[in-house]
């Protein structure tokens, strides 16, 4: 059905009328927003506890080894033997704590728990932390469980 007006014996159509919202644009993002979990919204929702490190005479201890590598979800030995490869330094470890030898400064064994997250953990597709370990054949991959990117690792 055609809505206009004749007008000398042309029909002249009107634009139909313009819907009436109550709402803005703006507003509806914000209230969208709000309907939004936190856990899903926050982008730090991966955080390490924060390393516990004691120099002790010519020993750095890291108290809080045990807990750091649970939330890392990763072998606790693959992590000693790359942080004492990367510190180029021996150690051992007692209980949940990790010793090594030689006076380290905890902001290099900070420097070194923030290498082994990028190259172990974290995806360097999406940046997610949501990977494991995957074995196919003779190699190793980084299998990432949000975006499904694979990459090889060397253990």
């Amino acid at each position: 059905m055609l809505r206009g007006r004749i007008c000398a014996g042309v029909i002249r159509e009107r634009p139909p009328p313009k819907p009436v919202t109550d709402f803005d644009y703006e507003a509806l993002l914000d209230r969208a927003r709000e309907n939004i979990p936190e856990e899903i919204s926050n982008r730090v929702r991966w955080t390490l506890p924060e390393p516990n490190i004691l120099i002790e005479g010519q020993n750095t201890i890291f108290r809080n080894f045990a807990e750091v590598v649970s939330k890392m979800e990763r072998d606790d030995n693959h992590v000693f033997q790359y942080m004492q490869n990367e510190l180029g330094t021996s150690g051992s470890r007692e209980g949940p704590r990790a010793r090594f030898k030689g006076r380290i400064p905890p902001k290099r064994l900070k420097k070194c728990l923030v290498n082994y997250v990028n190259a172990f953990i974290k995806c360097h597709q999406c940046g997610a932390p949501d990977t494991h370990f995957q074995r196919q054949d003779r190699t190793t991959l980084l299998k990432c469980q949000a975006c499904g990117a694979t990459r090889p690792v060397k253990l």
